[in-house]
C-alpha cells in the first residue's frame, strides 16, 4: 500500500483532534480510506468522482462478498470524508448527498422450543 495522500492525512488528524475520536476508530477511517484510495488508480482521484464513480466502488465491495453493515460503515466514512473535503474547500460539491446507505436484511425471529410453548401454555392456565 503507497503512503496516504497529504489531504487524507489531513483529515485523519482532523477526527482525532478536533472531533476526539479514538485511535480504533481513527485506524478504521485510515484502513477505510486506504482500500477507497487504491481502488482509484490516479493520486487525488477523490478531488473529482462523482456519485456513479462512488456507486461503482460500492457496488464492487458488495460483489467481493463484503456484507452490507461494512459497505454502509464505508459510506459513513466517506460522507465524512467528502464533507471535510467541502468544508476545506478542496471540493465544491459532495457525491455522497445522493447515495443512500445499502439495505441489510432482515434477520428472522428465532422460534421457541417446544419445552419454551409449553411453559407458556402453563403460564397462561395458572
Amino acid at each position: 500500500m503507497a503512503e496516504l495522500d497529504p489531504i487524507i492525512e489531513q483529515f485523519l488528524d482532523t477526527l482525532w483532534q478536533e472531533h476526539g475520536l479514538s485511535e480504533n476508530t481513527v485506524a478504521s477511517y485510515r484502513s477505510d480510506l486506504e482500500r477507497f484510495s487504491d481502488y482509484f488508480s490516479e493520486p487525488k482521484a477523490f478531488l473529482s468522482l462523482d456519485h456513479i464513480d462512488l456507486q461503482g466502488f460500492l457496488g464492487e465491495r458488495l460483489e467481493q462478498g463484503y456484507k452490507a453493515t461494512s459497505s454502509a460503515r464505508m459510506l459513513s466514512c466517506l460522507r465524512k470524508f467528502f464533507r471535510f473535503l467541502c468544508l476545506e474547500h478542496y471540493r465544491q460539491d459532495d457525491p455522497t448527498l445522493t447515495l443512500s446507505s445499502p439495505k441489510r436484511g432482515a434477520s428472522l425471529p428465532k422460534s421457541l422450543s417446544e419445552d419454551q410453548v409449553m411453559d407458556l401454555l402453563d403460564a397462561r392456565i395458572r
